[in-house]
């Protein structure tokens, strides 16, 4: 079985590492990440993308227009929005264009990893290393 493709889009380095870090260390997947969301919908179009972690916020490209660009260029991808700007309305606008579930930041690690795998397991690619 191929291992998933996991990108995480985060226009802060630390947030895209302690997030990488974390999983890596609980899933067995390739980890990409992006700086922004033109980056993003670079990456998933011209490469295999299971799972996206997402920010809103950032700078050329939020995430709302990130995920709209990225289900129609990749239906199947899943998304979990991860935001410190997420409102009532902006998670039902991210819901509404595609996103699988979303956790606000500052994140709780072990619920982003809990959503992290429910994905994965919706997905049929559990793929725990514990």
């Amino acid at each position: 079985m191929n291992k998933p493709v996991v990108l995480v889009v985060d226009d802060e380095v630390d947030a895209r590492n302690m997030i990488i870090d974390f999983l890596e260390e609980r899933f067995d997947c390739k980890y990409r990440e992006a700086k922004d969301g033109e980056e993003a919908v670079k990456f998933v179009r011209s490469n295999p993308c299971d799972v996206m972690i997402l920010d809103i916020k950032m700078p050329k490209k939020g995430g709302i227009a990130v995920i709209k660009e990225a289900k129609e260029i990749n239906p199947k991808v899943d998304i979990l929005v991860v935001s410190a700007y997420v409102s009532d309305e902006v998670s039902e606008e991210a819901m509404k264009l595609g996103a699988t579930d979303y956790a606000v930041k500052p994140l709780e690690m072990n619920i982003v990893a809990s959503k992290f795998s429910n994905i994965l397991q919706k997905r049929g690619q559990k793929v725990s290393k514990i």
